[in-house]
């Protein structure tokens, strides 16, 4: 499937209030949190993944660029998002957004959710470009969980939101009858990590695929 007119913005600038030091750094069988996150997109076939940065943005980049091989990195672009402490994801959505063409789709999908399938990701894109929905969403059993997926259309309602209007949950809230709930039978796509505890725990369900 030609995936050209899809960008996926990918959320790595919060501030990890509840994580020692920053999650997206922390090692997971040898590689960073955001790396992993990165790869499982890379694998999906995904060619244009926006990467937003905030804390410790130079430290991420850096992650990054030195855990993806050279072909896979050129998929990449990076962004800052100026007002990542105070503004939310709100304002992170909103920094990636200006990356995204006019005409694409676009993928979101938080950096602290690494544990999904590839095949998870090939499955909800396929459902979005078939469907004449504005919105598809990863499920896992009957749960919205990650990634979210909007059409062109949706561009002027996601530049529009604020952490204050609850963010992209205004957007769900609003569109909840056109929205396309795709059932990947995949428990990562609903596991984010917010805190060493959830690492540990999720790591006994899924260590295995990530090298532990």
């Amino acid at each position: 499937m030609n995936r050209s007119k899809f960008a996926v913005i990918i959320l790595a600038g919060g501030l990890s209030t509840r994580f020692p030091g920053n999650k997206m750094l922390h090692l997971v069988g040898g590689k960073p949190l955001i790396v992993h996150t990165v790869e499982k997109f890379i694998s999906a076939g995904m060619d244009k993944i926006v990467v937003v940065l905030g804390k410790d943005a130079p430290r991420v980049f850096e992650a990054l660029a030195s855990g993806i091989s050279g072909e896979e990195l050129s998929k990449l672009f990076f962004t800052f998002n100026l007002n990542y402490a105070a503004g939310g994801m709100s304002s992170s959505i909103k920094t990636g957004m200006k990356i995204v063409l006019p005409d694409e789709n676009v993928v979101i999908h938080p950096a602290d959710v690494p544990f999904l399938k590839p095949s998870s990701i090939e499955k909800v894109v396929q459902s979005h470009v078939s469907s004449d929905l504005p919105i598809t969403v990863a499920c896992y059993n009957g749960r919205h969980a990650h990634p979210i997926l909007f059409k062109p259309e949706m561009r002027e309602e996601l530049m529009g939101i604020t952490e204050e209007g609850r963010g992209l949950k205004s957007i769900v809230g609003k569109y909840r009858d056109k929205i396309l709930c795709v059932e990947t039978g995949d428990p990562g796509t609903l596991r984010d990590i917010d805190t060493p505890e959830d690492l540990e725990s999720a790591l006994k369900s899924f260590g295995s695929e990530m090298g532990q």
